[in-house]
């Protein structure tokens, strides 16, 4: 009889490596160095490139929220953070998504475990070394019942 392999689609992967993560399966050589940020205080490390990418109205119209993008020259990777604008907390099911040009992405919250953000999504970060290559960003808001959209398109190439 032929054995058949189950091939695990990228959110499941997703999925599988967080559980590691959680059991305590993967260590990383920086997390016994210092203790985890409470969820709140988490931020992407590396440089901002000063740009803000304003998440779009149905209209076209910024607002709703706002992502930055970061490089992280050591690690090679790319970080990004979708916030609630202003800070008030009256935004709900924030999503947000990081793309590279290899195909490999990240999402918060996972589908496997859909959360309703209300003052940001984030930080994600690249998998890999993405050193030349450019990133994509989505994500969306809801704001006094009205969505708001982010896509950003090819960024932070080279």
């Amino acid at each position: 009889m032929k054995r058949l392999k189950k091939r695990l689609h990228k959110p499941q992967l997703l999925g599988v490596g967080v559980m590691a993560l959680l059991l305590g399966l993967v260590v990383s050589p920086t997390a016994q160095a210092a203790p985890a940020a409470a969820p709140a205080a988490e931020q992407c490390t590396g440089s901002w490139d000063g740009i803000t990418y304003w998440a779009k109205s149905p209209a076209g119209r910024n607002g709703g929220g706002y992502a930055r993008t970061y490089w992280n020259s050591s690690t090679k990777q790319n970080c990004v953070k979708f916030w609630s604008s202003p800070y008030d907390g009256l935004a709900s099911h924030i999503t947000l998504a990081i793309f590279d040009e290899s195909g490999d992405y990240s999402i918060d919250p996972p589908k496997e475990h859909p959360a309703n953000h209300r003052y940001y999504a984030g930080p994600l970060y690249t998998w890999f070394d993405s050193t030349g290559q450019c990133i994509s960003v989505s994500g969306s808001l809801v704001r006094g019942g009205v969505t708001y959209r982010l896509n950003t398109g090819p960024i932070r190439c080279g």
